[in-house]
């Protein structure tokens, strides 16, 4: 693996730059790669943006957004993959520290908060210090016997504090959906990805969720706040990967980082290194004219078998499928049962794989914890029938 940095230089320019871990301003990294694999010995180029979840909890200011959108433009422009590493907390909502730290409140009755307050104020002392700062309005009132400026608008001293973060939000987003339509777009979710971190995941054409991160647009313990009870107990009851995966939002799950890095390598394998180049043809553990072992029976039967073999039970001999050995790959297990869709290899050819599931399976649908009434429910679906999520999977 050979890589190179990517960061916006003063001009607002995408352009590389050799550094230390850690030493980013911005809750954003980028890098351009050369990965040699099995299918590209000389090496393919990837683009990957991850958030930095240590800089202000990953959250999306501006300049987060903009080296976003700069590097998956890169990838548009050169036809290559975008991988996007997602440990996030949204759009970042900022507070202005130099006005936090001295204004004061004009209560409703002092003795009495709970009644709310009237309005926010600096005294004359206070605004002096913040005026040349630009950092807030404020009008002069007289109001309990002195002057005070009552505050109309706390604007910050420091770009990104407000709304600019969630017009760079639709930014990303937009050119997120133009990448989905025109590259490989591959997303790893660890730890978490919310609001917009959601969003960008969603628009991704394949999703990894590692075990106990979540996709989630609000938190727990927000949404408990809003319906005035504690509802939910933790993000995993939200967006966990028994919601995402179950849901058929996320493709594949991993039990830790490494293993979601190896099945995107995997995904990566079946696909060119660029737009509009030939698929990666790579010589076959089987022969291409060998004979097909496995034979379907007349009762129902597990197509993964005729797709991909299984060891004998009996004679603990392999019995060959369709395709070349162990190069089935099936995406979204949990969702759309009745079908079942993924890639593998024939003759090391890439090929996509629709086949239709022969038995009885159980649909589990859970209890919504937000809704008293709503109980967990297992629905039988009958094999060879193709239900609304399955039209939709295929």
């Amino acid at each position: 693996v050979s890589c190179a940095e990517l960061i916006l230089d003063s001009h607002g320019d995408l352009v590389t730059i050799n550094r230390n871990h850690g030493e980013n301003q911005t809750g954003m990294v980028a890098w351009k790669m050369t990965i040699k694999t099995p299918e590209y010995v000389e090496g393919r180029d990837l683009i990957v943006i991850a958030n930095d979840i240590t800089f202000l909890i990953g959250s999306f200011g501006p300049e987060e957004d903009l080296l976003f959108k700069s590097a998956s433009e890169m990838a548009r422009q050169l036809g290559i993959p975008r991988i996007y590493i997602s440990a996030n907390s949204g759009a970042r909502i900022g507070l202005a520290e130099e006005v936090k730290h001295l204004y004061k409140i004009a209560w409703e009755d002092s003795k009495q908060p709970e009644k709310g307050f009237k309005y926010i104020y600096l005294t004359p002392a206070d605004f002096k210090k913040l005026s040349a700062s630009n950092s807030l309005r404020a009008v002069l009132i007289e109001d309990e016997g002195e002057s005070r400026y009552k505050i109309t608008d706390v604007i910050g001293k420091e770009d990104g504090l407000g709304v600019e973060n969630l017009r760079g939000s639709g930014m990303i987003a937009g050119e997120s959906s133009l990448a989905y339509d025109e590259i490989v777009t591959i997303s790893l979710v660890t730890c978490r990805a919310v609001g917009i971190g959601s969003y960008l995941v969603r628009l991704s054409q394949r999703i990894v969720q590692v075990e106990n991160s979540s996709i989630i647009l609000t938190g727990a313990s927000a949404l408990n706040k809003v319906l005035g009870r504690q509802v939910y107990t933790s993000n995993n009851q939200l967006g966990g990967i028994q919601i995402m995966h179950n849901n058929g939002v996320s493709h594949a799950t991993s039990q830790d980082d490494f293993e979601g890095v190896l099945t995107i390598l995997k995904w990566l394998s079946y696909i060119p290194k660029a737009r509009n180049e030939q698929i990666p043809i790579t010589p076959s553990v089987d022969l291409i004219d060998r004979d097909i072992d496995f034979f379907p029976s007349k009762d129902p039967y597990d197509p993964r078998h005729m797709l991909n073999g299984r060891v004998d039970s009996d004679q603990a001999e392999w019995i060959s499928g369709f395709f070349d050995k162990d190069s089935f790959m099936e995406i979204m297990k949990p969702w759309a049962q009745t079908v079942v869709c993924g890639r593998a290899k024939l003759g090391g050819i890439p090929l996509g794989v629709i086949a239709v599931e022969t038995r009885t399976v159980d649909v589990e649908i859970p209890a919504d914890p937000g809704n008293p009434d709503s109980e967990a429910k297992l629905i039988s679906q009958a094999g060879q029938v193709w239900f609304p999520d399955s039209a939709k999977y295929k």
